[in-house]
């Protein structure tokens, strides 16, 4: 297939100069032509010249003004721009230098120079785009993992677009059996080969430490995924201390056995969970910081329950952070609109009408950041043993805790498959549980910070049971005043609030010392 001329842009605003350049280049290339900036911003957006010739002095829209908005586009910024003007000063030479132009050729100009200079830029510009093809071949078989295609009941599909062909988000998937695997999915902080390096050696540091933990335990137990990351953490902190840079993380893991998905957080964009049973997304978040920060407290794992049918979507904040013309974001709340709107239709056309989705909004296929997203499908005809629906949550004693609290409580509600919960019934058990919670903190242990409070959602034959387990002060209900509502005492408001908002409270003491309140809720 015989190979196309390159396509040049001229830009002028005098027909005479656009005439001398167009016979000088006609016979050696394919030629565009604007006669002033908006014309040419239109040209360069829509046809991606190889380059463009720019006079600096045109009316409205000067030489200047156009290649800054030329460069500060994703999708234009690298098409090289030659000044072509009168203008000799040094001064205007070093102005066009800093707005982004590669040369500079001044008039009356000579056919031969401008065919030198033409020549070279596009042969400089295409070897510069021929390393970045063969660097994002590299970068694909560094940084982007293989799904397993061979666990029963279980589709993946991925989606990644690179901004400047190399970037730093990265995933990868770790098979243990038949019925459990991990995924990572990460985000480097930065663009460009720096951000590709870095997340090869993250990918490369998760696989040592995770071989490592195997080993020691003999593969009888799998290390939990926050021991993985906080393994991997310790050993990388001071190199991304020294680069000042971070990285955003989930690590998370399937059990096929038991219905869960647990994951460890660490700054990334929240994890949408899909409920075939009531047709519902939830969002899933942690608390943890990006990897790259001091880890002040040890890395926390959540665990969920998912039913077949279900599906999770991961993804980088170059989904969430794609904009429009206007400058406005494509947002988290879309995407959740959108997948919850397509959650029906097969995975791998829902992953590409993502794709489609945002390429309409943002009215672009060339983005500021990497756009990633991973699609994990529990096959909805999957044979899998009888378990209760259960799920669990650790969580500090901090009131700022109780964001996570709620949106645990609603994605455990958002899961029951056979009673399905209206917006209402979820709103009052989260308002419960939140009251619960946080009378732990308060009175069992004191507004003390750092204990620990442990949460355990179920659900059985026809309720849902939700646990609280501490170490704090044993409660006594009879000490507890009842609520007066003239105003003239405080205190037991806490109490009355769970009382009417669930079905059954019981608080018990077991031999280990825990204190357990238990709220029952029947569906």
């Amino acid at each position: 297939m015989k190979k196309s001329k390159p396509l040049i842009l001229i830009v002028d605003d005098n027909s005479i100069n656009i005439d001398l350049l167009v016979n000088t280049l006609k016979s050696d290339y394919r030629l565009g032509i604007a006669k002033n900036g908006p014309k040419a911003l239109e040209y360069a957006d829509k046809h991606l010249p190889g380059l463009i010739l720019l006079d600096i002095m045109m009316p409205g829209m000067n030489g200047y003004e156009v290649c800054t908005r030329l460069k500060a586009s994703s999708k234009t910024k690298e098409i090289p721009v030659i000044f072509i003007t009168a203008m000799t000063e040094s001064g205007h030479k070093t102005r066009g230098f800093e707005v982004g132009a590669l040369d500079y050729i001044t008039k009356p100009f000579h056919a031969a120079e401008v065919k030198a200079r033409v020549k070279t830029h596009l042969a400089l510009k295409e070897v510069h785009d021929r390393e970045i093809y063969i660097a994002s071949k590299i970068q694909k078989t560094l940084l982007l993992g293989r799904p397993p295609g061979d666990i029963p009941g279980i589709q993946i599909f991925q989606l990644t677009v690179a901004s400047q062909k190399v970037d730093g988000d990265f995933y990868d998937f770790f098979k243990f059996d038949d019925q459990c695997f991990d995924l990572m999915v990460g985000d480097v902080m930065g663009k460009g080969v720096p951000a590709a390096l870095l997340g090869a050696a993250m990918k490369s540091h998760f696989l040592r430490v995770l071989n490592e933990q195997l080993r020691l335990s003999c593969k009888k137990e799998l290390p939990e995924p926050a021991q993985i990351v906080s393994s991997v953490h310790s050993g990388m902190i001071d190199h991304l201390e020294d680069l000042e840079t971070f990285v955003t993380l989930c690590y998370a893991r399937f059990d096929m056995l038991k219905y869960i998905f647990s994951f460890v957080d660490c700054g990334h964009m929240r994890t949408i969970h899909f409920h075939d049973g009531s047709n519902r997304c939830s969002l899933l978040q942690g608390v943890n910081m990006p990897l790259g920060f001091p880890e002040k407290e040890p890395f926390r794992q959540i665990s969920v329950h998912f039913e077949p049918g279900d599906f999770f979507v991961f993804y980088s904040d170059g989904v969430t952070e794609s904009k429009n013309k206007d400058g406005d974001l494509y947002g988290e709340k879309r995407l959740l609109d959108f997948v919850q709107a397509n959650g029906r239709i097969e995975p791998e056309n829902l992953i590409k009408k993502i794709w489609n989705d945002i390429v309409a909004f943002s009215h672009s296929e060339i983005f500021d950041d990497d756009v990633t997203c991973v699609l994990v499908k529990i096959d909805k005809d999957l044979s899998l043993p009888a378990l209760t629906t259960e799920s669990e949550l650790e969580i500090t004693s901090d009131l700022k805790e109780l964001e996570r609290v709620r949106a645990f409580i609603r994605g455990f509600c958002a899961g029951v498959k056979d009673y399905p919960l209206d917006e209402k019934r979820i709103s009052t058990i989260e308002l419960a549980v939140t009251e619960i919670t946080a009378n732990i903190i308060k009175h069992a242990y004191q507004s003390r910070s750092g204990e620990t409070i442990q949460i355990n959602a179920e659900v059985l034959a026809d309720e849902i049971a939700i646990r609280f387990y501490d170490r704090g002060e044993q409660f006594d209900q009879e000490s507890v005043p009842q609520p007066v509502f003239d105003g003239s005492r405080e205190g037991g408001f806490g109490l009355h609030i769970i009382a009417h908002t669930v079905d059954e409270v019981l608080y018990s003491r077991d031999e280990q010392g825990r204190n357990c309140a238990c709220l029952k809720i029947k569906l």
